[in-house]
């Protein structure tokens, strides 16, 4: 699951297209300072109300906000410890938070606004072959490849499964390397957006 927790006193345009999605629960934190929402963001919170949260905090204070969006950070960690968490917000204070999250294994990101926001799934189960798994160990293996190779990474998904293919050579199977793909996506070191086009944060 993918959880997406939005500071509306911070980011306040907000990709509706997300909300109702599949697998993605929706939480969106409001200042007490804040009385009005667009019409539309409401008619859709609405119809999408079994997996949005809207949360308006009642009274104000210095970074109230950010300690009540750790609060439910907080729980959806705990009822899905293996899910993805997104915090939609330009302020850099949760950086703190999340990098002690990750120590944890936790999957927590940051985005300064809807644009950088893309979904994880888990990685689809290679199929049983006799020949030594390509999984094994092969995402160190990857990322230590494809940070050698600064000025040549594939721009593309399917360009970069190729580029794969060839550096396992024999050990890989086309399976085994989507589900590599998969596995650096997870852990956030690419991002594939909905055209194919990859972004490397190694």
């Amino acid at each position: 699951m993918n959880h997406v927790l939005v500071d509306f006193e911070n980011v306040h345009k907000i990709d509706l297209s997300i909300i109702g999605m599949k697998s993605v629960s929706f939480t969106l934190l409001l200042g007490a300072q804040q009385k009005r929402l667009d019409a539309e963001l409401v008619e859709t919170l609405m119809e999408h109300a079994t997996s949005v949260q809207l949360v308006r905090l009642t009274s104000s204070g210095p970074n109230a906000l950010d300690f009540a969006l750790a609060y439910y950070l907080g729980r959806a960690v705990t009822s899905d410890p293996t899910g993805y968490f997104h915090i939609v917000s330009k302020d850099v204070g949760f950086d703190p938070l999340i990098d002690h999250l990750k120590t944890r294994r936790l999957r927590v990101r940051r985005h300064d606004d809807f644009s950088t926001l893309t979904f994880s799934a888990p990685a689809p189960t290679p199929p049983k072959s006799s020949a030594p798994s390509a999984t094994i160990d092969s995402l160190t293996r990857a990322l230590t490849h494809l940070r050698r190779n600064t000025k040549n990474r594939p721009k593309r998904n399917r360009t970069l499964e190729t580029h794969l293919l060839a550096h396992f050579g024999k050990s890989a199977t086309t399976e085994e390397i989507t589900a590599l793909i998969a596995r650096l996506q997870q852990a956030g070191h690419i991002r594939i957006d909905e055209k194919g086009a990859v972004t490397y944060q190694l």
